[in-house]
């Protein structure tokens, strides 16, 4: 996965690869880039901080390997979803709203660590990624709509880049109302103070995607979703 992490760091099994991505996870998640302490990470992980640096040379290249391992699971889950040719752009509305609630319940540290890389605002950081982090999920939305489009499931008004993104801004705000203490106010204040518990999953994903078919679908579609 890039050139972030050295050779020694693939050679480890993957148990020992895994304990060590966790410890890193949680730990700029937590405590952010800047204020993110190998020494934490290394005793977290139960190896030295010796070995944190065999593995990646310096903080920042540990961090940048972090965001890439964050970025390979959103390609893998959703690019299932949105590259099915059998399911309807209503079909895949539904999966993806889905996938966010589970993603951030089930990775909820993984996903405070994508709003603290969205946050830092270091551009310097980040432009050494070898391509941005919402590359891919861009395209396969701006994809999946404009084909909608020719199906004659997606307005054919809509500007499909405008729409993807506003799409989008939907998926990455409900995700971080389930895991960042900010986000997670703020969708208490609009609603009741249980909204982010599991037993309102299904009317979450249920309203925004009513929301979401009205917004973006033609109406026979509507029906038919």
């Amino acid at each position: 996965m890039g050139s972030f992490a050295n050779e020694s760091f693939n050679r480890l099994d993957p148990e020992k690869q895994d304990r060590i991505l966790k410890a890193a996870i949680a730990e700029f998640a937590e405590r952010g880039y800047e204020l993110a302490n190998t020494n934490h990470i290394a005793r977290s992980a139960n190896i030295s901080v010796g070995s944190v640096f065999h593995y990646f040379n310096t903080k920042e290249n540990l961090f940048l390997y972090i965001v890439q391992y964050g970025s390979a699971m959103i390609e893998e889950y959703a690019g299932k979803v949105v590259d099915d040719e059998t399911l309807s752009v209503a079909q895949k509305i539904e999966r993806l709203l889905r996938l966010a609630v589970k993603s951030s319940r089930e990775e909820t540290t993984l996903t405070r660590l994508y709003h603290e890389m969205s946050s830092i605002g270091n551009q310097e950081l980040m432009s050494k990624l070898p391509r941005s982090l919402e590359l891919f999920t861009a395209e396969r939305y701006v994809k999946m709509l404009e084909e909608g489009q020719k199906k004659g499931e997606v307005r054919p008004e809509l500007d499909a880049r405008l729409a993807a993104f506003s799409m989008d801004n939907i998926f990455v705000s409900l995700q971080f109302a389930y895991a960042c203490d900010y986000y997670r106010i703020r969708f208490q204040l609009y609603n009741h103070s249980e909204i982010d518990k599991e037993e309102y999953d299904e009317k979450v994903i249920s309203e925004t995607f009513q929301f979401l078919k009205r917004a973006l679908l033609v109406a026979d579609t509507n029906e038919r979703g």
